[in-house]
């Protein structure tokens, strides 16, 4: 097998990256042009990963590489490296892991893909690069980094929510009697004093990049923003749902959600502050009409993500246990 490293804010992404994830189903957060407008506007160098076997590509991998905390923030230069750091592999936006395999690719395999994307890494980047840190690997997904002498560190589990009604109404029914009233009181209140989102495919750009800008810096002041042309080039893209509220024209709240066609994957969202017009209990109201759209498409469930684990166990979710892997050359 044989790996090709792109940096994507100076190299063309290959054909076959797209022609491989919509083969397989990846969700629309894989799209090359979307992961290109991430990484023009990230304060850490983004690469991406192509592994192929007998010219088919058999995976594809994408991360950034983090080093030493730096006394000037700004966005990284392209082919930017810095003194010594990791490649920190992950979906840089949600909580999904960095890395994808053909679905029959051998476990054999794909341990041997995952050796030419790290010897790739080497060849690229240079002794500066200590290293691969695979996030977000379950037990499903650890056979293809498991080796000996390789460190793993259990992180912040995924949430996940397993479909198992007929209708929402089955839904709020196996909830705690408490809970379930506030529940449907907040669903009701949405729909009576907002204008809803129902998974549409479509939503306006810059709206949503600015409040879920102004959602993340709440938090993290300096983080760096998800830009108007990640949204754009979403736009109409299959499998892309949004779900959130509007006053009139005005955005409220929104939910950025991945359906492949088996599970629902949320993603980025954003929310306007009270202060600031927004509403109460929105955010609450985006996970029922989430879990209303998984049960009435049929899908088997929802990740959630990491992050306020307690909460979304109140809504039903289990906890899926996730491993950091650490892989030092």
């Amino acid at each position: 097998m044989h790996a090709e490293i792109i940096d994507p804010t100076a190299e063309a992404v290959p054909a076959d990256w797209e022609i491989f994830r919509k083969q397989e189903g990846l969700i629309a957060a894989w799209q090359a042009r979307a992961l290109t407008a991430v990484a023009w506007c990230s304060t850490r160098p983004v690469y991406l990963g192509v592994v192929r076997q007998g010219g088919e590509v058999v995976g594809l991998f994408t991360g950034s590489v983090g080093g030493p905390p730096r006394l000037r923030r700004g966005y990284a230069e392209p082919g930017s490296m810095p003194p010594v750091g990791w490649f920190d592999c992950h979906l840089p936006v949600g909580f999904t892991g960095g890395f994808a395999f053909a679905a029959d690719l051998p476990r054999a395999d794909r341990a041997e893909a995952t050796a030419a994307f790290e010897k790739a890494v080497r060849r690229r980047l240079g002794r500066r690069c200590l290293g691969v840190l695979y996030r977000q690997v379950t037990a499903e997904t650890l056979p293809a980094f498991d080796r000996r002498f390789r460190p793993r560190i259990t992180t912040a589990p995924n949430t996940l929510l397993r479909n198992r009604w007929a209708d929402l109404d089955g839904y709020f029914a196996d909830l705690p009697r408490d809970r379930r009233r506030r529940l449907r009181r907040v669903h009701a209140e949405a729909s009576e004093r907002t204008r809803v989102l129902k998974g549409v495919g479509d939503i306006d750009a810059e709206r949503a990049s600015a409040l879920a800008c102004a959602t993340v810096r709440k938090h993290s002041p300096y983080a760096p923003p998800l830009p108007v042309r990640y949204f754009e080039a979403l736009c109409g893209e299959e499998g892309v749902r949004y779900f959130g509220h509007l006053d009139g024209d005005r955005l409220l709240s929104f939910d950025l959600t991945f359906d492949d066609g088996r599970r629902l994957v949320t993603t980025v969202n954003g929310s306007l502050d009270v202060r600031d017009g927004g509403r109460r209990d929105l955010y609450f109201d985006l996970y029922l009409r989430e879990i209303d759209y998984m049960i009435s498409h049929g899908r088997t469930g929802c990740e959630f993500g990491k992050g306020m684990a307690e909460l979304k166990q109140r809504f039903g979710c289990e906890l899926v246990p996730q491993s950091l892997v650490i892989a030092a050359w």
